[in-house]
C-alpha cells in the first residue's frame, strides 16, 4: 500500500479580488457548502471531474456562490471523482464541526489515465477542507477484485481518524497517522457517512441491504457481537438499523438526523426527500416531498435528490438538498433546493441552478467552524 500524506495545501481562490490580494479563501459561518463536479469545460462523460467547494449564503441565495475553493487538478495532491456517476461526491462535516470531508481519487493528474477511475490503478483519496479554505489530504491505494474500491464520501472525527463510504469494500476506517486501513467486510456497500453527536451513521439503499442482509435505512454500527460501537475500527464491524425506510423510498443516498434523534430526513435519488419521525420508540414515515422538475421528462435523468442537510435550529426545520435531474443519463444541469418544513405541502424552492451540462452539484453540508 502506497501512502502519500499531504497537509495544509493552499487551494485556488474563486473570487478575483481575493486572487489579486492573495488573501486566503475563508468560509463564513452558517452558510452552505456544496461539492461541485466540473468547471463547465471538462465533460462529465469523461468520468474524471475537477472538484470545487462552493459557498452559498443560507437564506440569501442567488445563482452565484459567495466564493469557491478549487481542489488541485495537477500534481501529487490532485483529487477528483467521477462526476458522471450518480453515486459519488458526498460531502460531510467532521465530528467536531471544523472540517468538510469528501473522498475520491488522486495522486495523478486529472485525465492522466483516461477511463472510469474506480477501475484504474490510481490512488484513492480523502480530503478535508478547513474554515480557512485549506485542505488536508491523504492519497492511498486499496484495490480489491474486478471492481476496485469506489469511495463515495468520507467523514473524520477532526483528528487522524476517517471513515469512508462506497462500494467494493469501501465502507472502511482509515487512520492517517499510522496509515492503518480497515475494510468493514460485512458492510460492502454504503451511500454516505456522518458523525452526529459523536456516533457514526451511514445509509444503505435497497440493493446495499440485500448484500448486507438487512433492510434499507439509516444505520449505526456495532461489533461482531452486536454491541453498539460509536466510531468503529474493526474488520468485523456490522450495522444496526436505526431508521427503516418505507417503500417506494428505498433508493436513498444522503440523510440527516435531528440532534434529539427523533426526526430524520432521507434523500431518494428517484423520489425526492422523505421525513421520518420517532414516536413511542418507533419510526414512521411522516410525509414525502416530491421535487418539481425543470427538465423535460423524456430527457431527464432522475427526479429525486442525492444529498441533504437540515438546519434544525429554528421552529421549522429548513432542508437543503441537491437534485438528480440531468440530460443524457447523467446528473447535470441540476439544482440546490430549499424546503422550509411546515408540513407535507411545503414549497420546494430552487436556490442555485447549475449553469452548465458539464457541472453537477453533489454533496451538501454547512460550512465548517473556525
Amino acid at each position: 500500500m502506497k501512502i502519500i500524506v499531504l497537509l495544509a495545501v493552499t487551494l485556488g481562490l474563486a473570487l478575483a479580488a481575493q486572487a489579486q490580494s492573495g488573501a486566503p479563501a475563508a468560509f463564513l459561518p452558517k452558510h452552505l457548502a456544496v461539492l461541485r463536479a466540473g468547471d463547465g469545460n471538462v465533460k462529465l462523460h469523461l468520468k474524471q471531474s475537477p472538484i470545487f467547494v462552493d459557498e452559498f449564503a443560507e437564506g440569501g441565495f442567488n445563482s452565484a456562490p459567495v466564493m469557491s475553493v478549487a481542489i488541485p487538478t495537477n500534481g501529487p495532491d490532485t483529487l477528483f471523482f467521477n462526476g458522471h456517476a450518480a453515486t459519488e461526491g458526498m460531502l460531510s462535516r467532521s465530528g467536531d464541526g471544523k472540517l468538510l470531508t469528501f473522498a475520491g481519487y488522486g495522486g495523478v493528474n486529472l485525465l492522466e489515465k483516461s477511463g472510469t477511475p474506480s477501475l484504474l490503478d490510481i490512488g484513492r483519496g480523502l480530503c478535508a477542507v478547513d474554515a480557512s479554505g485549506k485542505t488536508h489530504a491523504v492519497i492511498f491505494e486499496n484495490y480489491t477484485g474486478a471492481e476496485k474500491m469506489n469511495p463515495r464520501g468520507a467523514v473524520t472525527d477532526g483528528d487522524s481518524h476517517f471513515w469512508i463510504c462506497g462500494n467494493a469494500s469501501a465502507t472502511a476506517y482509515y487512520r492517517t497517522d499510522s496509515k492503518e486501513f480497515v475494510s468493514f467486510n460485512r458492510v460492502p456497500n454504503s451511500r454516505q457517512v456522518k458523525i452526529i453527536n459523536g456516533t457514526l451513521y451511514t445509509t444503505l439503499n435497497g440493493e446495499d441491504g440485500i448484500f448486507a442482509n438487512v433492510s434499507p435505512g439509516i444505520f449505526s454500527f456495532a461489533d461482531d457481537d452486536g454491541k453498539p460501537v460509536a466510531l468503529p475500527r474493526e474488520h468485523d464491524t456490522t450495522v444496526i438499523l436505526q431508521v427503516p425506510v418505507e417503500k417506494p423510498y428505498v433508493k436513498i443516498a444522503g440523510f440527516d438526523l435531528s440532534p434529539d434523534g427523533n426526526t430524520a430526513y432521507t434523500a431518494d435519488v428517484d423520489q425526492g426527500i422523505q421525513k421520518y419521525v420517532k414516536a413511542d420508540g418507533a419510526w414512521k414515515l411522516a410525509y414525502h416531498f416530491a421535487i418539481p422538475q425543470n427538465i423535460p421528462a423524456a430527457a431527464n435523468n432522475m427526479e429525486g435528490c442525492f444529498a441533504v442537510t437540515v438546519d434544525f435550529s429554528g421552529a421549522n426545520p429548513v432542508i437543503y438538498a441537491t437534485t438528480t435531474e440531468g440530460y443524457g443519463g447523467s446528473v447535470n444541469s441540476n439544482r440546490v433546493v430549499q424546503i422550509v418544513d411546515t408540513g407535507a405541502s411545503s414549497a420546494v424552492t430552487t436556490v442555485a441552478q447549475s449553469p452548465s451540462g458539464n457541472i453537477a452539484y453533489r454533496g451538501i453540508a454547512f460550512t465548517p467552524d473556525k
